[in-house]
Order: C-alpha cells, then sequence, then structure tokens
C-alpha cells in the first residue's frame, strides 16, 4: 500500500472511531452541512448533470432511482467516465473472476441487481482508503493493531479489500461464486478471527458443522432473518452483527447493543414514509464523500423500521430492522384501499407457528396469492395452524385473507442473493 493511501487509511479509521462515540445530533448536524455544503461546490464544478443545479436549493435537486442514476451517469460522474466503456470491464471481471482490473485507477464493480437492474460503481483511489478506514473502524474497534484474520465470503471481489491488507492484519476474499466444499476449505484454512459473510453463508458454516470459531461474526449483503440469526448464534456461541452496505456505500453497523445505526454523518437520510404511522421507510440517501461517481437523493429500495433511541447513547440514527426491499412487500385487498404486508412482520408469524422450521420462501404470484416453500414441510395440521395465523395477522391489518399454497421446498444454492419473500406489485407511500 502506498504511504499516501495508508495515512489517508489510518485518517478516516481514527475519523471514524472519533464518529462512533458522537452522543449528539448537533454535532452530527453541524458536520453534514460542513461536507454536505463541499460536496455542493465539487460536483456543481465538475458533473454536467449537478452544474445547472449550482444556486438552487438542496431540497430541490432531484431525487433518483438506479435507472435514471444509470441513465445519466455519463453526465453524473465527475471524472469523465463513460458507461459503455466501464460496464464492458465490470462485465469481463464477472466473467473472469478477475476484479483487479480498474479504469484510469478507479475502481469499478456491479451490484448484484436482485431487483432486475443492476447498478455500477465508480470509486476513485482515495475513496477506497476514506471506505476502508471507516469499515475497519466498525471490524476492528479501537485496536488498529490487533492480528486479526478476517475473511470476506462475497458475490465479488474488489480492490476495495486489497486496500486493507496492511498493517498486522490479514484479509482473505472467498468468492461466493465456488463450489460449496471450496468455500468451505478455504475458511477451515483460514481460520479467520472474524467472518464477515451473507446470512445465506453464515447458516449454510452453521449447519454443516464447520468447526471454526470465529470471535466475531458480521452478515452482510442480506436480510438476516431470525431463523437465520438463531441457528448460527446457537452454533458458534457469538452474537451475530450486521454491515449495512450497498452500490451506494457503506450505510450502517450494529452497536454493542446490536442496533442498526446509519452511518451518519457520512451519509444523509431523508426519509420516504410508507405507512401512516411513521414506522416504516425507504431511505433517501447522500453520501457525502463519493465524490467521482456521486451518490445523491438517490432513493434506494429497502424497507427500514424506525427506532426512536439505542441504550448505547450513539446520535447516530438507529433503526429497528432492515425489513428487505420495497419489492419485498406483499399487497392484499381491503375494504377500501390496498394493504401492505411487510416482510419482517409475515417472517416472525412463519417462524413462531413453526419452531422446528429449517427453511422457508414466500412468493406472491399475483394479489392474494401466496406460495410458501417450506422445508421440511409440515405435517397437514402444522400446515392449518400456520395458514390460521397467516389469515389471522393480515385481518388485524384490515386486509382480506389471501390464498394460500404451500409446498416442498428444496435447497437453494450458495451464490447469489437471499430472498426469502419476493411480492408481485410495486409499494404504493402512505399519504
Amino acid at each position: 500500500m502506498k504511504i499516501g493511501s495508508l495515512a489517508t487509511l489510518v485518517g478516516a479509521y481514527v475519523r471514524g472511531r472519533f464518529i462512533d462515540r458522537i452522543s449528539d445530533v448537533a454535532t452530527i448536524q453541524s458536520l453534514q452541512d460542513r461536507w454536505l455544503a463541499r460536496l455542493r461546490c465539487i460536483v456543481s464544478a465538475q458533473s454536467v448533470y449537478y452544474r445547472p443545479l449550482a444556486d438552487q436549493p438542496f431540497e430541490s435537486w432531484q431525487v433518483l432511482d438506479k435507472s435514471i442514476w444509470m441513465e445519466r451517469f455519463d453526465d453524473i460522474n465527475t471524472v469523465g467516465a463513460r458507461l459503455d466503456e466501464l460496464m464492458e470491464l465490470a462485465l469481463q471481471s464477472e466473467r473472469t473472476r478477475n476484479f483487479s482490473t480498474t479504469w484510469r485507477g478507479f475502481t469499478v464493480g456491479l451490484s448484484t441487481g436482485t431487483s432486475g437492474h443492476r447498478g455500477l460503481f465508480l470509486v476513485s483511489q482515495r475513496e477506497k482508503a476514506l471506505w476502508a478506514g471507516a469499515l475497519l473502524a466498525t471490524l476492528l474497534g479501537r485496536n488498529l493493531f490487533a492480528r486479526e484474520r478476517i475473511a470476506l465470503v462475497l458475490r465479488a471481489g474488489s480492490t476495495l479489500y486489497d486496500r486493507m491488507s496492511a498493517l498486522r492484519l490479514q484479509f482473505r476474499f472467498v468468492d461466493q461464486a465456488q463450489p460449496w466444499e471450496t468455500i468451505s476449505a478455504v475458511l477451515k484454512n483460514f481460520e479467520p478471527t472474524v467472518l464477515v459473510a451473507p446470512a445465506r453463508v453464515l447458516r449454510l458454516l452453521a449447519d454443516s458443522g464447520y468447526a471454526g470459531r470465529p470471535r466475531r461474526i458480521i452478515s452482510v449483503a442480506e436480510v438476516l432473518d431470525d431463523i437465520d440469526r438463531s441457528k448460527i448464534e446457537a452454533v458458534f456461541g457469538v452474537p451475530v452483527e450486521q454491515i449495512y452496505q450497498a452500490t451506494e456505500g457503506l450505510l450502517g453497523s450494529t452497536c454493542e447493543q446490536g442496533t442498526m445505526h446509519l452511518n451518519e454523518p457520512y451519509i444523509l437520510v431523508e426519509k420516504e414514509w410508507l405507512d401512516a404511522e411513521r414506522t416504516r421507510f425507504v431511505p433517501i440517501v447522500t453520501d457525502l464523500w463519493r465524490t467521482a461517481q456521486p451518490v445523491i437523493r438517490y432513493r434506494m429500495n429497502d424497507v427500514l423500521r424506525a427506532r426512536t433511541d439505542c441504550p448505547c447513547g450513539r446520535a447516530a440514527m438507529a433503526i429497528d430492522a432492515i425489513e428487505g426491499r420495497t419489492d419485498d412487500v406483499l399487497w392484499l385487498d381491503g375494504p377500501r384501499l390496498p394493504v401492505p404486508v411487510f416482510p419482517d412482520l409475515l417472517s416472525r408469524v412463519i417462524v413462531a407457528a413453526l419452531p422446528g422450521l429449517a427453511d422457508y420462501e414466500v412468493r406472491e404470484h399475483a394479489r392474494g396469492h401466496w406460495r410458501i416453500g417450506l422445508r421440511p414441510l409440515p405435517a397437514k395440521e402444522d400446515q392449518t395452524r400456520l395458514e390460521r395465523q397467516c389469515s389471522e395477522t393480515v385481518e388485524r391489518l384490515g386486509a382480506h385473507p389471501p390464498h394460500i399454497e404451500m409446498f416442498a421446498l428444496s435447497s437453494t444454492p450458495v451464490a447469489g442473493k437471499q430472498r426469502r419473500i419476493r411480492g408481485a406489485a410495486r409499494i404504493v407511500c402512505a399519504s
């Protein structure tokens, strides 16, 4: 690692440790205001898309979704990159599983595209070092010079992770696209002290009798379902932490109390409320430190459940759960208007009704028509109990009960992103 990059990384780590201890909202807001002013100055001068907005109030800047963000990629980025050229580089990396290729020194990569649209990200050397330092602050806490073996089991690698192989740390990227036997063998030989992987991989390790004993286990890239959390924690004897990260950046992590906190003040989060009670929202994210490919007022496709506070004392916004994507919300007819059934609620109903369940999935084929896959497929009376409890739950929400079909769920592959609940209709926001 170059000296300048290492200094940036260590500086970001120290800053991250300071920010992690901020206990008053005013300090966070002051930092956000200062960094937002700097971001606006940079993008107004260097981005074709944002230059006309220089003098307009930030609240009037357009909210973007992934389709617009990609469609206007050439105008939004500040370094003269072209989407067609970068997309070919990223696809070539995916095909060869060689993620070291860069464009003029910038890291290029693709999102998983679980919503049907793959997003491309472009990150500078400085932004990589800043990201790595902030992530190390989450992974290591106060001891930057600890001897740790950190395994990252992910769908795609990146030179982002190479940036962290320094000091007394050992990092090992494990390609999630490899056969399961290869993944488990690599982890067995590496013996990580910190294991970072999607919930599906952690659950497979727990079920397979993996003998490793990492002191920390961190779930990434997927919603951590209670059915997986309980199994993983029972086998490994440590709580499962979470890092909330997406193409749009490092968005949050859990504290020592197990509460997810958004990555304020590095990101600015506006809430698009989904219910009249203001308990669930879609985040509109502005990353205050990314400038090569700015992430400004970007509407994500995730559903977050709000929380008022946390015993840890951090002022960064706390959330009760990442409930999944807006595409995972199921809709049922009500007396007057459609009624949403959020995935977290449905998951808790299924797990409570069938305590011995190993796995499940719910697919909405049309409004009011659900197919529920179960492993193992329970006896008929247990299926009836689950159907009754689902109906009682949605009736309490004011919806008409769905028609439910149940079937035996086969095993699922380790590759790809796990989504146990998938809706067929787009979500609509509460007025």
